[in-house]
């Protein structure tokens, strides 16, 4: 068994397609406007499905509040994760942490996709 993919929901899948083009995966349009996907280097596959879309597949969907799980994209350096996290704010998208060397050993920053969803950015120190 492996993980081979992460769904996100996305209110504005455009913009959304712009956020993660940052991270480095090229989300391409897949069996219409409501459903993207692009494969992360380590071979994830990310995919975004609009809210429309899901309300169709589960009438009774909800949009929840607050998160429960972050993506962690990891950097090849320190100087790295404080680039992307710069590029991504003057982007205007929203951080959560400045770039900071956490006790554990990395350097780690904090940041929201289009829909809230919690982003970090790592590297070992």
């Amino acid at each position: 068994m492996s993980l081979d993919a992460v769904g996100v929901i996305s209110r504005n899948i455009l913009k959304s397609v712009e956020f993660y083009a940052l991270l480095g995966i090229e989300l391409k349009e897949t069996g219409g406007p409501d459903h993207w996907e692009g494969t992360t280097t380590s071979g994830v596959r990310l995919m975004l499905d609009s809210v429309d879309l899901v309300k169709k597949l589960m009438p009774d969907w909800q949009e929840p509040t607050g998160t429960a799980m972050a993506l962690c994209f990891k950097q090849a350096s320190p100087a790295a994760v404080d680039r992307l996290h710069a590029a991504i704010i003057e982007a205007g998208f929203e951080s959560i942490a400045e770039p900071w060397d956490a006790f554990w050993g990395q350097r780690y920053a904090s940041i929201r996709d289009p829909d809230g969803n919690h982003i970090d950015l790592f590297a070992a120190l």
